[in-house]
């Protein structure tokens, strides 16, 4: 069996919904297929920024996410018990100058309810196990409810994590490395002070950094560089429900290549990081949204590639910085530094130098190629 269309998308998270969604708007025949038989429950990233809600606007997504998430208006550092430092996100000059809290998982549940009002819905249960770059046709080999089949296209996109099979058919390095310590992670309804309007992270004298993220009225995100956060949150949050507990590791790995010939990679098939700074979903939706423009106004891939590698490299050595910053110990690492950095923010532009960062507008070479809006 074999079938053909103009792009091909694996792998059905964010940056793959992103990229169908936009190509869909340009009435591009697009196919995205994923070979989990469901959509996922739990969820990995909670933040969404202000640079992702501008780009996933035309498409009519945006609107949709807001309804569902929680603005938050900037995040405060606490240590000791005590606020030493606050971003403040209102004070970007934008439309969406606030954070959006948001599960990863409702947020691909909105986003594949707007592309299925676009005509496409994702294709389930479809496993790539191989890709042939061949001239202007490469295609993939896949495993489907109904037997194997070949799909040929214009253009494949691997957006199928970190673990991407587009990735390991072409042969690609992933260079880079595990950090030295595991996550634990837990949704869970707080009430007491955690504040519904603001992000958190907490820094005690000694032991593990603490990160609280709003997802819904009542419900929170914390993560933890170390085991069992669960048992370790503040009696001041009032803890009731935990809905979702889990460890994970983090790693640092990026390609050297982005693709080959008409086969290209974004999000977690090209870049992974700390999640410290939460650019990582935002950050492979800006692939594929600039990748659908390219393909749209006929613009050089190679050049899309180029800048995209030029970012990836930036955010995978800001978030290293970050989560360096929030796990140091010692007198430095939980005195002097927020101290340092309280100081940084009273200095207004050097605040929104931060806070622009944050909100995905470190890149002054904003993704135009005609036809945007």
């Amino acid at each position: 069996m074999s079938e053909k269309t103009n792009v091909l998308i694996v792998g059905a998270g964010p940056a793959g919904l992103a990229t169908a969604l936009e190509l869909a708007r340009y009435g591009i025949d697009v196919r995205i297929l994923d070979k989990a038989a469901a959509a996922q429950k739990e969820s990995r990233a909670v933040a969404i920024n202000p640079r992702t809600l501008e780009l996933l606007d035309h498409c009519g997504a945006s609107a949709r996410l807001i309804a569902a998430g929680v603005k938050l208006k900037g995040a405060r550092i606490v240590v000791g018990g005590r606020v030493r430092a606050t971003f403040d996100a209102t004070r970007l000059t934008h439309r969406y100058n606030f954070m959006l809290g948001l599960a990863q998982s409702e947020t691909e549940r909105l986003l594949a309810v707007t592309l299925a009002e676009h005509g496409v819905k994702v294709e389930r249960g479809v496993e790539v196990t191989d890709v042939e770059v061949d001239g202007d046709r490469p295609s993939v080999r896949a495993r489907t409810p109904a037997g194997e089949t070949t799909i040929a296209a214009d253009w494949i996109v691997g957006a199928d994590g970190a673990h991407s099979a587009v990735r390991k058919s072409l042969d690609l390095d992933f260079p880079g490395a595990p950090y030295p310590f595991h996550w634990s992670l837990v949704d869970v309804d707080l009430a007491g002070d955690a504040e519904e309007d603001h992000a958190e992270m907490r820094l005690d004298w000694k032991g593990p950094i603490m990160v609280r993220v709003p997802l819904a009225p009542g419900r929170h995100r914390v993560i933890s560089n170390g085991p069992g956060v669960l048992a370790r949150l503040p009696a001041s949050w009032k803890p009731g429900q935990a809905h979702w507990q889990s460890d994970f590791s983090v790693s640092h790995r990026m390609v050297k290549e982005r693709g080959r010939g008409r086969v290209w990679l974004i999000g977690d098939a090209a870049h992974i990081h700390s999640p410290a700074g939460g650019r990582g979903m935002n950050l492979g939706i800006e692939d594929g949204v600039g990748f659908a423009r390219c393909i749209h106004a006929k613009a050089s891939i190679a050049g899309w590639a180029e800048r995209r590698q030029h970012l990836a490299a930036r955010v995978v050595r800001e978030s290293d910085a970050m989560q360096r910053f929030a796990t140091a110990k010692g007198f430095f690492g939980r005195r002097i530094a927020p101290a340092l950095l309280r100081s940084m923010l009273r200095v207004g532009p050097l605040h929104d130098v931060l806070v622009r960062a944050i909100a995905g507008f470190s890149d002054h070479k904003p993704l135009h190629f005609g036809g945007d809006h």
